[in-house]
């Protein structure tokens, strides 16, 4: 669970820079930047302990979790004010699998099928 939850960490560091700057072009060309975030975003994770913890609030720790270093909780507090959902994904539907995994030529082509929008 430490991984993943490390991995949903960094992928919210990766795109929270991105959502300010997506804001900050969109308001120098006259679009109209509403409230916080009009974007609609969703986090896909499989794996639910990452998910029940990435969905606690900032100050709350699970015993397992307890010893996770602090850097990588950061990202709890910044879920709600930019209207990010954090949504379970199904491990078969997981598409970094053809990235990762060793997979048998029935799960290659079914993913990538979806990759390319066959």
């Amino acid at each position: 669970m430490e991984a993943e939850y490390v991995a949903l960490s960094q992928s919210c560091k990766d795109l929270f820079p991105l959502l300010d700057q997506i804001r900050e072009l969109a308001s120098a060309v006259g679009l109209s930047v509403k409230d916080t975030s009009s974007m609609h975003i969703k986090i896909h994770e499989d794996n639910v302990g990452a998910l029940t913890l990435g969905k606690l609030e900032p100050k709350r720790m699970t015993p397992r979790s307890k010893h996770y270093a602090i850097k990588y909780h950061w990202f709890r507090e910044q879920i709600g004010p930019r209207n990010i959902e954090l949504v379970k994904v199904a491990s078969s539907e997981q598409l970094g699998d053809i990235f990762t995994k060793g997979l048998t030529a029935q799960p290659f082509s079914y993913f990538r099928s979806k990759l390319m929008g066959w």
